[in-house]
């Protein structure tokens, strides 16, 4: 299994992903340090725990939102076909049902990167 050290809050970390997703692991972490970067409170290794959670918190905002996005897509996706109408084409919604699809396979592997981050914290 590949592993990759990806850096977050100053620190080092060597994780093991799946074969193909070293580069998206990273963009991930890069985020997830982005996100622990903006955190404006003591940085102190004491409260490295609190601050990779509010980092993660911040991750998850994101995630819940495009989550809402996603919802909404599937229920015009879901009432262009009840309806027949609309001048959408089929293969317009095939494209959003794959966009959705897509959304929600990033979610899920940014779910997993982060819980695995907090684990490793904690």
């Amino acid at each position: 299994m590949p592993q990759v050290t990806v850096e977050v809050n100053g620190r080092a970390y060597r994780l093991s992903c799946g074969e193909g997703e070293q580069e998206h692991v990273m963009a991930l972490s890069r985020k997830i340090d982005r996100h622990s970067n903006s955190i404006d409170l003591n940085k102190s290794p004491a409260n490295e725990g609190r601050n990779m959670l509010l980092a993660a918190l911040m991750v998850a905002d994101e995630l819940h939102e495009n989550e809402q996005r996603v919802t909404a897509l599937e229920q015009e996706v879901a009432a262009l076909k009840a309806s027949g109408a609309g001048g959408a084409p089929d293969e317009r919604i095939a494209e959003m049902e794959l966009a959705v699809a897509e959304m929600l396979d990033r979610a899920a592997a940014q779910i997993e990167v982060v819980t695995n981050e907090i684990e490793a914290v904690t």
